[in-house]
C-alpha cells in the first residue's frame, strides 16, 4: 500500500487546549509592548503624587514650536503674572510654583478655593526649534470625574493664541498632543476657556 499524506487544508484543525495557550501568550505579547511604548513616551514624565488611593488625572506630551526656554518663561510668566498680566481662563484658579520634580512645579487652587491639584512639567528640547513637553497633574483629594480639569491644569500653562490663549510673552503652536487619562478624567479645550 502507498501512504497518502493528508492535503493541509483538509489537516484536524488545532485542538481548544492549544488554542487556549495561543491566545493568552499572544495577549501578553501585545500588552508587553503596549506598555513599553507607553513607557518610551512618557520615560521622562513625572507625577507629582497624590494621597488619595482613587483620584482624576491627566498625562499630556505636546510638541510645540520654540524653544523649552521659552515654554519655561511663559508658564512662569502666567504664574507670576496672576491678576496683573494674566488670568487662569479656567474658573480663575490659582496657579503657585511648587517643587515636585520635573523642570516646572506648580500648584492649581480652584477658582472656588475647594480644591488644590498638584502638576510637574518636563521640558525636553527636541529637533526644527521645537519643545516637547511632558506635563501630569494630578487631584489630590478622592475624585472620579474632573470635568477636564487636570488637562485644563497643564494646558492653559502652554497654550497659544491658536487654542483661544492670551499668552504674556511666547505665543506657542502646537504640533503634537497626547493624553493619557487616569479614573474618569476628561479633555475638552473649550471647558478651559470659560472666563
Amino acid at each position: 500500500r502507498q501512504a497518502t499524506s493528508t492535503p493541509s487544508s483538509c489537516k484536524t484543525p488545532a485542538s481548544p487546549r492549544s488554542v487556549r495557550l495561543i491566545f493568552p501568550a499572544a495577549a501578553m505579547l501585545i500588552h508587553s509592548l503596549v506598555a513599553a511604548l507607553l513607557s518610551v513616551t512618557t520615560a521622562r514624565m513625572v507625577c507629582p503624587g497624590s494621597d488619595a488611593p482613587i483620584h482624576a488625572g491627566m498625562r499630556v506630551t505636546a510638541e510645540v514650536a520654540g524653544s523649552c526656554e521659552q515654554v519655561r518663561a511663559e508658564a512662569l510668566a502666567r504664574v507670576q503674572g496672576q491678576s496683573t498680566k494674566w488670568h487662569d481662563p479656567h474658573n480663575n484658579g490659582i496657579y503657585a510654583v511648587a517643587d515636585f520634580g520635573g523642570d516646572l512645579s506648580f500648584t492649581r487652587l480652584t477658582g472656588d478655593g475647594k480644591y488644590t491639584d498638584k502638576m510637574v512639567f518636563t521640558l525636553t528640547d527636541v529637533k526644527d526649534d521645537a519643545c516637547q513637553i511632558e506635563a501630569c497633574s494630578e487631584s489630590q483629594v478622592f475624585s472620579i470625574f474632573d470635568m477636564g480639569t487636570n488637562y485644563c491644569n497643564l494646558k492653559m500653562l502652554c497654550c497659544g493664541s491658536k487654542d483661544g490663549c492670551k499668552p504674556v510673552l511666547h505665543d506657542f503652536d502646537t504640533r503634537h498632543e497626547g493624553t493619557i487619562r487616569s479614573s474618569m478624567a476628561s479633555v475638552d479645550l473649550q471647558k478651559c476657556l470659560v472666563v
